[in-house]
């Protein structure tokens, strides 16, 4: 049931779209996996993640160790860049998928082709 209703709210995001604050108006999402082995852990992260200037959105669900990440003030995002955000679970980050809102399809879960 939550991953129904994560992909209903990334589906919702992706075609609606929010206010855009860059300079060019680009919104950019990136989704990947996150194995965190305790939810205090994946919660803390998620509450560190939300200081960072450049997330308008941050979600990590323990459940299916997903993260889903909105920018903003941000034209471009590599992988090093968004893996980065991660600090001490930077080697945890996996299946990476960056795009531009309203531009790029968001995959769905689970991940296909993609391999631990």
């Amino acid at each position: 049931m939550k991953e129904l209703l994560f992909g209903i709210f990334v589906i919702l995001i992706s075609e609606f779209g929010y206010s855009q604050t860059s300079p060019n108006n680009t919104v950019l999402f990136a989704q990947s996996i996150i194995e965190v082995e305790n939810a205090e852990e994946m919660i803390a992260l998620e509450t560190e993640m939300r200081s960072n200037p450049y997330i308008k959105i941050v979600r990590l669900d323990y459940n299916t160790q997903r993260c889903f990440v909105l920018t903003k003030n941000l034209d471009e995002l590599s992988e090093e860049n968004f893996i980065s955000w991660f600090n001490q679970y930077s080697d945890r980050v996996r299946c990476i998928q960056i795009g531009r809102q309203g531009i790029d399809i968001v995959k769905p879960f689970p991940f296909e082709g993609c391999e631990k």
